[in-house]
């Protein structure tokens, strides 16, 4: 008996020195989060633009550039099911290529009606029907058009002694890439 009330005493006050040494650590040592891992923060390698030793700066939100003449959403077709009824958008700028719903907005315009052929858009109290493979109008002056397409033109010579677009993008890339890495090591 007097060994288990040995024992008790004995956890007791090991308990109470592990919880006076828990207590003793001030709370704000502890990091909590992201926090914790500042090399990350410093060396994110899955944002291109991190910057080491400096602090995060809140986003910038930015506003859509105005409307160009080649500026279009259009629509690309309808799916109607009896759960769903949904319209499908594509479009010159990252913003009108969306999958909408009755009561979405595209290109500043609210979708009223959904059916297998056409969308019906409301704009400033004006509706305006679209049909699949035209363009929602950009402003209330304009009607629908029919959807560009990308087109090759015949006439021009091919050659393979000049390099693509593309090709000069990707070396310059990889270049500024590896520019960026030598700076980070040294």
């Amino acid at each position: 008996m007097n060994i288990s009330k040995t024992l008790v005493i004995a956890a007791c006050f090991v308990a109470l020195n592990v919880a006076t040494h828990l207590a003793a650590r001030p709370a704000s040592a502890k990091k909590q989060g992201f926090e914790k891992y500042s090399l990350l923060q410093t060396r994110n390698i899955f944002d291109p633009e991190r910057r080491p030793g400096l602090a995060e700066t809140p986003a910038v939100t930015q506003t859509p550039p105005p409307s160009s003449p080649s500026d279009y959403a259009a629509l690309t077709g309808t799916m109607i099911t009896a759960e769903k009824t949904l319209a499908f958008f594509s479009g010159s700028r990252p913003e009108f290529n969306a999958v909408l719903a009755t009561s979405g907005t595209i290109a500043g315009a609210v979708i009223k009606r959904i059916t297998p052929d056409f969308v019906e858009v409301e704009r400033n109290g004006k509706r305006i029907v679209v049909t699949v493979g035209q363009t929602v109008p950009l402003d209330a002056t304009s009607a629908p058009a029919s959807a560009p397409t990308a087109s090759v033109s015949s006439s021009a010579p091919t050659t393979n002694s000049s390099p693509s677009p593309a090709s000069v993008d990707r070396e310059a890339l990889i270049r500024r890439m590896m520019e960026k890495r030598q700076q980070e090591l040294k």
